[in-house]
């Protein structure tokens, strides 16, 4: 307080709280730049780019030089790319070089990314399969009524179709000349064994029962029941008439007899099914074939009773496949007692099904699929991931079996694996590229050599717009065979590399054509470049569609001949309605993958 009321009596307090402020302010602008300018420098940092901005000498320092428009071409020193644009630096960022294909990403850009990541688990792997049946009767309960005598039917007990019938239920009467005699022939046995069971000889006795059996047994193979045939006995008269019964309970699904209609033995009368159990069948894919398994449960429901559901069980799976759907057909079996499940009727049902209870699995989510290979990004300590390379087992759930490749614990990357795949992509090809750049010639003495070429070709008189035509069709459609080759056998390195050697071929045409009269032609070639340079496969083949367009017009417009003479044909792709050019009579399709090499039609050149 003391030193206060000095400085308020000379007058100096009033300069001290104005320097507080201006001080005050200061600070404050100097902590405003600074997250102005650590904002900035965070924006013009990419997601995974190696490039991070002029670096600080004494900790970084410059690991090779790289082309701003292709990631891929790489040299040691500074120089232009074949686009003629400056090389940018990029520096050692501290990844362990000797996992090929690891990359590392700051823990920030992770963030940024939403980069989510899973634990590699064992269990049970479950699905549901959902698919359509169709009711249908239980063919063991099928039972078909014929007669193995011939007569006319005198009475229909069974008048309609659908009717409900139990077991040994009268179904009709038939009159058989041929039954009556076989009757009357066993009446007669039965009386001469009677007349002679009193003989003394034996034979006679004997003889008279075996003629007594064996009618009997005729009658017995007619159908008739032993109670008939006791009754004949005992009655001692013919029976003119032959009763057909039910052998089981059901439902008379077929007719097809009328009183007074002669039936015959091979004439099959009535069809009875019984109904208490159907079967469902059902059409299950073939990538669900894994999952199936005799005796698992299902639940079916129909449209017209909803809120009711029917349990049953898979009988059996048909050994066959329909070529036409690629399905196979499950057999479920279903109780009926009600018999609302009416045959031909659809209905909806869910397998639920399960594989071993104990199997590696991740989320369906977490795995690229390229076609030929399938890769699982996993997350190691200090920020760094690798891709590893996996085989699959069966999916449900939205989890997959993994046969080979992870092991239990592991931690994978489910979200953001797309770019960080691209990026160890690219850095494995840039090792490998620098590894065979150290046993070959220096990159800059080829750089020179190429920049010389280009000079030398424009300095070269009579370099005219009809000079660069001819070396289009030299050197470009053969650049462009060399990338359809590439795209085929699904090698994005491969294309990456065709794609800078054509862009080589046009600086030289670039640099010989003066007056511009081949940028209409070159400037199209020149922007699909950027997609064959991408590393990405869909990219390149949606960029080598723009390109087989023009190099198509080129050759039909004023290369035609050159290229019929070369063996050069035209095809057309139906499914992606694109063109594109190549050698040979063996159907090569770029867009399609190798499933689909020979899908497209030749055109007349």
């Amino acid at each position: 307080m003391f030193g206060i009321n000095r400085l308020r009596s000379v007058g100096m307090l009033p300069l001290i709280i104005i320097a507080a402020i201006l001080v005050f302010d200061c600070r404050v602008s100097a902590s405003s730049d600074n997250r102005s300018t650590g904002t900035s420098a965070l924006a013009e940092i990419s997601d995974i780019d190696t490039y991070k901005g002029p670096p600080d000498s004494k900790e970084k320092k410059i690991k090779y030089w790289v082309a701003p428009m292709d990631p891929t071409y790489i040299r040691k020193g500074p120089g232009k790319s074949p686009m003629g644009m400056d090389l940018v630096p990029v520096y050692e960022d501290g990844y362990d070089e000797s996992d090929t294909g690891t990359v590392r990403i700051d823990p920030v850009t992770v963030q940024s990314m939403g980069v989510r990541t899973a634990r590699v688990s064992r269990g049970p792997l479950k699905t549901s399969i959902r698919t359509i049946g169709r009711i249908t009767y239980d063919e063991e309960r099928v039972e078909h009524i014929h007669t193995k005598i011939s007569g006319w039917v005198e009475q229909l007990l069974v008048k309609t179709a659908g009717e409900q019938i139990v077991k040994d239920q009268p179904i009709l009467s038939i009159y058989s000349p041929e039954l009556v005699a076989t009757e009357e022939e066993y009446l007669q046995a039965l009386s001469y064994r009677e007349k002679v069971s009193g003989s003394s000889f034996a034979d006679v006795v004997s003889g008279a029962d075996s003629l007594v059996k064996s009618t009997e047994k005729r009658l017995l193979l007619m159908d008739l029941s032993p109670e008939q045939i006791r009754s004949l006995r005992e009655q001692g008269e013919v029976q003119r008439e032959m009763i057909l019964r039910s052998q089981t309970t059901g439902v008379v699904i077929k007719k097809n007899v009328f009183e007074g209609m002669m039936v015959t033995p091979g004439m099959e009368l009535f069809t009875i099914a019984d109904l208490s159990r159907v079967w469902a069948i059902a059409s299950v894919y073939e990538y669900e074939l894994p999952f199936l398994k005799v005796g698992q449960e299902t639940v079916m429901s129909l449209s017209y009773d909803p809120g009711t559901t029917y349990r049953g069980k898979v009988t059996f799976i048909y050994p066959y496949l329909s070529p036409k759907t690629r399905t196979v057909q499950v057999r479920m079996e279903f109780d009926n007692a009600d018999l609302k499940l009416k045959p031909d009727m659809y209905a909806d049902v869910i397998i639920t099904t399960q594989t071993e209870e104990d199997v590696l699995k991740v989320p369906s989510e977490a795995i690229l699929r390229t076609g030929y290979r399938n890769i699982v990004i996993t997350s190691l300590p200090d920020s760094k991931f690798l891709p590893k390379d996996v085989k699959l087992g069966p999916e449900g759930e939205d989890m997959t079996q993994i046969i080979s490749g992870l092991k239990e614990g592991e931690t994978i990357v489910t979200s953001g694996q797309f770019l960080i795949d691209s990026e160890s992509n690219l850095r494995e090809a840039i090792n490998k590229m620098l590894a065979a750049q150290s046993e070959e010639a220096p990159d800059e003495v080829a750089s020179e050599e190429v920049e010389r070429e280009v000079k030398e070709e424009a300095m070269t008189p009579g370099a005219d717009a009809g000079h660069d035509h001819n070396k289009m069709g030299s050197g470009l459609i053969e650049n462009y065979l060399k990338i359809h080759a590439a795209l085929v056998s699904e090698s994005v390195t491969q294309v990456a590399s065709e794609a800078r050697s054509m862009s080589v071929e046009l600086e030289k045409i670039r640099a010989s054509d003066k007056a511009g009269e081949l940028k209409d032609i070159t400037g199209p070639i020149e922007d699909s470049m950027a997609g064959l340079l991408s590393g990405d496969l869909q990219a390149a083949r949606d960029s080598f569609k723009a390109l087989s367009r023009e190099m198509i017009d080129f050759v039909k417009s004023s290369g035609r001949e050159d290229a019929v003479s070369s063996g050069i044909k035209i095809h057309f792709c139906p499914m992606e309605k694109e063109r594109w050019m190549q050698r040979g009579t063996e159907l090569k399709n770029p867009y399609l993958g190798k499933d689909m090499l020979i899908c497209g039609t030749e055109e007349k050149l």
